[in-house]
């Protein structure tokens, strides 16, 4: 039989005991082509970050500061307004836009921080945008005075261990992976009695106001625009699997062509044989699967269902304590924002959580503690300045209601943080009329 076949069986003990033989074996028997393909996608991925480094490096950056009118009683919606109208950052690359330019998406960095109690909002965008958030902006807020600032970020070490300052850092990331559930937004922070507003970012005001010398907090929201057809449909196939829908799963040009000899063949038994096709069921009267649903389900869809509403980014949380090593104390600002953040979690839903196994800083490490906890401070910081849209976690999608519940202008009646930056008067333009010369 090894005679019929030609096998030759020394030879194949050669290459089990070389395992150079083996590779050459492999390479001359086609293996030459699956090692090409490798090759060719290496060479093309690292082309279009070659060039996306070399159009990241172009871009030119504006950091606006916004001082918040003093007597401000607009809730979140109109930040949700100017979410939405911020969306219009979105934009389509061709072909050569993308692989010769390296044309990246422009992402829109929301920022709340605190530099000895001083608290202040920024917003960090490329400079072609700052038209676009300025509108956004004065659309809601007229009397509001929007100022270009330098980098606050700027002015403390990137790389630690360092001789003065220590830092304390985290990623917020979602508890679910499925990106669908929403967070608790500010309708569910309205008295349904008497209407009136709890702002939930109050408390953090409160503990941003009580930083002191040498001591300052970042709190930070990369917005990612994005398409929303994509989402949308994804969104519309988990409401199906929600309800109890049956959802046929989408086939492949491979089951396609795989199954095409067979759907022949049983054609063509089904004619030699008279037998008649099987017909499909039809539908037999209403469904009544969400008649069957808790009132705890009907909620979860509901609220699934209104975020899909909604316009959506991708986005990035990070927050950032940093100090002067004899000033700093966790326990003083880092639990706080914690506390804050958990007020938008659900149960049933989503929520938000501190990343401290792989981004954050731990108190669980054993081995290297100190060298590894170092690298990791460095990485974050690294993120947070250059406001990263991939360093860390993945990127996870919220709508406009749930980033205007996040990050928002505070309501002048209920936050009484003294050292909230405010606008002290009322800015108008001259009269068209004023005489000159």
């Amino acid at each position: 039989m090894d005679q019929i076949l030609n096998i030759d069986w020394s030879f194949i003990d050669q290459i089990g005991d070389n395992p150079f033989l083996a590779m050459g074996f492999f390479l001359a028997n086609g293996g030459w082509i699956i090692l090409l393909i490798v090759i060719v996608w290496g060479v093309i991925h690292l082309w279009l970050d070659w060039r996306q480094s070399l159009y990241v490096g172009k871009r030119v950056y504006v950091v606006l500061a916004i001082d918040v009118p003093r007597l401000q009683e607009q809730g979140p919606k109109a930040v949700d307004n100017m979410f939405a109208y911020l969306a219009g950052a979105h934009g389509s690359h061709s072909f050569v836009d993308k692989w010769w330019r390296g044309a990246l998406q422009d992402t829109i960095s929301c920022e709340i921080i605190s530099i000895e109690g001083n608290i202040q909002f920024i917003i960090r965008t490329v400079r072609k945008y700052r038209d676009l958030v300025e509108a956004a902006i004065y659309a809601q807020y007229p009397d509001a005075r929007i100022t270009e600032v330098e980098d606050y970020a700027t002015h403390v070490p990137q790389q630690f261990p360092d001789e003065e300052w220590d830092m304390w850092g985290t990623e917020m990331i979602p508890t679910q992976k499925v990106d669908f559930y929403p967070l608790r937004t500010y309708p569910a922070f309205e008295d349904k009695v008497s209407q009136e507003f709890k702002d939930p970012l109050s408390a953090m005001f409160e503990s941003f106001g009580r930083l002191g010398p040498g001591e300052q907090a970042w709190y930070q929201i990369v917005l990612i625009p994005i398409s929303q057809g994509d989402f949308v449909k994804a969104g519309a196939l988990f409401i199906k699997k929600l309800t109890g829908q049956k959802v046929e799963a989408k086939r492949t040009l491979l089951d396609k062509t795989v199954d095409l000899p067979l759907t022949a063949l049983s054609m063509t038994m089904d004619a030699i044989s008279g037998a008649e096709p099987p017909k499909k069921d039809a539908k037999s009267g209403p469904d009544f699967r969400m008649l069957a649903m808790t009132p705890g389900e009907r909620d979860i869809v509901a609220a699934v269902e209104n975020k899909l509403s909604k316009l959506v980014y991708q986005v990035k949380i990070r927050f950032i304590y940093v100090a002067r090593k004899e000033k700093k104390s966790n326990p003083r600002i880092v639990n706080p924002f914690i506390g804050a953040i958990k007020q938008f979690n659900t149960n049933n839903m989503q929520s938000l959580k501190p990343e401290l196994k792989k981004i954050g800083m731990s108190s669980s490490i054993i081995l290297f503690k100190n060298t590894r906890n170092n690298w990791r401070k460095t990485s974050l910081m690294r993120a947070y300045k250059n406001r990263s849209d991939w360093a860390g976690y993945r990127r996870f999608h919220l709508c406009t209601e749930e980033l205007a519940t996040l990050w928002h202008f505070p309501h002048s009646l209920q936050v009484k943080a003294p050292q909230l930056k405010k606008t002290e008067a009322k800015y108008t333009e001259p009269p068209a009329n004023i005489p000159f010369g």
